[in-house]
């Protein structure tokens, strides 16, 4: 119940807040009537770092001992995105690189057991991504639409140590490993329907509105005023600068340039300026969603992991120790799912979306470990058929440019029939496992003043698992109980108050 009253307390807050600073225009437009014009957008980051350090010291008391160690860094990436949208199509696209190198040193002595020891390790690691979608929409909204996403890993790392005794060598060993890890995922889907963004449509509508509130307008905005200046708000958000100052003057100029010519604007002063520059940096967060998509289609993906290690003992009378383990697993799945936003007005949303998949998936590990007394072993397991449904529902809150509320429920649900053996072909029914999670989410930013602001976050989950082990002679895959039923509750809340002293 206090929590209710707690919810109840900061809903009704907001909205008496949303009353007092939000003044309805004298027209008829709705975001949901708003329509984006062709844009490309691009954008392309670099980044580098470099870090070293060292440090060493020499103590000579009672004896002389010396220690130092040495550490560097090496980082470098670059990330492109782009983004598209006309009537006949919508794309995105991304691709980055990252990659770095790492060395350690140590070394050590102590004189009064002539004892000495050094350490040195190197480490290098790369990691490649790619991602995109393509959808092509016909005049009547039908669509279907291409994606898929793939990334690789590889980190190695090698280490040499050495331990004198007397200027003796009695230990010597090399240590290297390597890891591989990719992923590939691509889908193919049919579908009816569209969604767009239609925040730059609501700064338009905040802009004209503040003009209204504080007496600076000549006249009051039309829905084709609405339009063309939220137009112009994509174009100028697109658009490419290189200098972060210069895209400010030329955003600021061209937003009054638009109101002067259009006659919206009265005579430009410190307090029209002043609202302009701050529903520029303020109102179009956050993002604002219109319209829905009806699909149905395949999805599949496919990943593979290998990790090799060995350690070389130079002074020891053995075989290098080499160890490796692969992993390989995929799956195929029919989907059917449904996303819908509606912007109930300028300050509430609506959201729903459902997914529903049906299919199978696999996992191989075959494991090898290259010493006589430790064979190699396979491990193979199949989940078919397999039945998952993801769906949340809410609602968005947004009185002002900086204050919002989201409150959802979600729900993750799904069926398995879990299959395990050493392949595929002696694999057998082990397990039929069910699981259901739900539960409400809220979050919430509510902006006091300038210099106070209140953040909300609330989860809570009722968590249901049913397994139903058949086989009574093994254990049941992945640590799952044989039979049973598991239920529980997790929630959490988080409350933070931040207050600017200057």
């Amino acid at each position: 119940m206090k929590k209710i009253r707690f919810f109840s307390l900061l809903l009704g807050s907001m909205v008496i807040l949303s009353t007092q600073i939000t003044i309805a225009q004298n027209t008829t437009f709705k975001l949901s009537d708003y329509k984006n014009p062709n844009y490309l957008y691009q954008s392309l980051d670099l980044n580098f770092d470099l870090n070293e350090s060292l440090n060493s010291a020499t103590n000579k008391n009672p004896s002389t001992n010396f220690q130092s160690h040495y550490s560097r860094t090496l980082n470098a990436g670059a990330r492109f995105s782009s983004k598209a949208n006309s009537s006949k199509s919508q794309s995105e696209f991304l691709i980055s690189f990252d990659g770095g190198i790492h060395s350690i040193g140590d070394h050590t002595t102590q004189d009064i057991f002539t004892l000495e020891s050094k350490s040195n390790s190197f480490n290098h690691n790369e990691n490649l991504e790619i991602a995109g979608l393509k959808r092509f929409y016909n005049e009547k909204q039908n669509y279907f639409e291409f994606n898929g996403s793939f990334s690789t890993s590889y980190d190695g790392s090698s280490t040499k140590d050495k331990s004198f005794i007397n200027n003796t060598i009695y230990s010597s060993t090399k240590r290297n490993d390597n890891t591989s890890n990719n992923f590939v995922s691509g889908a193919f889907l049919i579908g009816k329907g569209r969604i767009e963004q239609v925040q730059d449509a609501r700064l338009a509508m905040y802009l004209l509105d503040d003009l209204h509130r504080l007496n600076r307008d000549k006249r009051s905005a039309s829905d084709e005023d609405v339009i063309a200046l939220a137009h112009l708000i994509t174009t100028l958000h697109y658009k490419r600068f290189f200098d972060s100052r210069f895209r400010k003057i030329a955003e600021i100029t061209a937003i009054d340039s638009f109101m002067q010519s259009n006659k919206i604007a009265g005579t430009p002063d410190a307090a029209y300026f002043t609202s302009l520059t701050d529903n520029w940096n303020y109102s179009n967060n956050p993002v604002r969603n219109n319209g829905h998509r009806i699909f149905a289609g395949i999805e599949a993906d496919f990943n593979y992991y290998f990790n090799k290690n060995n350690l070389d003992d130079k002074l020891a009378n053995t075989n290098i120790i080499e160890t490796t383990f692969k992993q390989q697993g995929g799956g195929v799945f029919a989907v059917v799912g449904l996303n819908y936003e509606k912007p109930i007005s300028l300050t509430w949303q609506k959201s729903l979306n459902f997914k529903a998949r049906f299919g199978s998936t696999f996992d191989l590990q075959p494991r090898q470990r290259l010493i006589y007394y430790d064979p190699t072993y396979n491990s193979y397991i199949q989940r078919f058929p397999l039945v998952n449904l993801t769906a949340d529902y809410g609602y968005g809150y947004y009185p002002n440019s900086r204050t919002w509320l989201i409150a959802s429920w979600q729900l993750t649900c799904g069926n398995e029939t879990i299959m395990v053996g050493t392949s595929r072909k002696d694999k057998g029914n082990s397990q039929y496992y069910f699981y259901a999670n739900t539960g409400p989410r809220v979050q919430a930013y509510y902006y006091l003043s300038e210099k106070l602001r209140l953040q909300f976050t609330f989860n809570g989950e009722f968590n249901l698992t049913n397994t139903n082990f058949n086989n009574i002679f093994t254990l049941p895959p992945l640590g799952l109980i044989k039979n049973g039923r598991t239920i529980w509750w997790n929630q959490s809340l988080n409350v933070a108050l931040t207050y600017s002293l200057f």
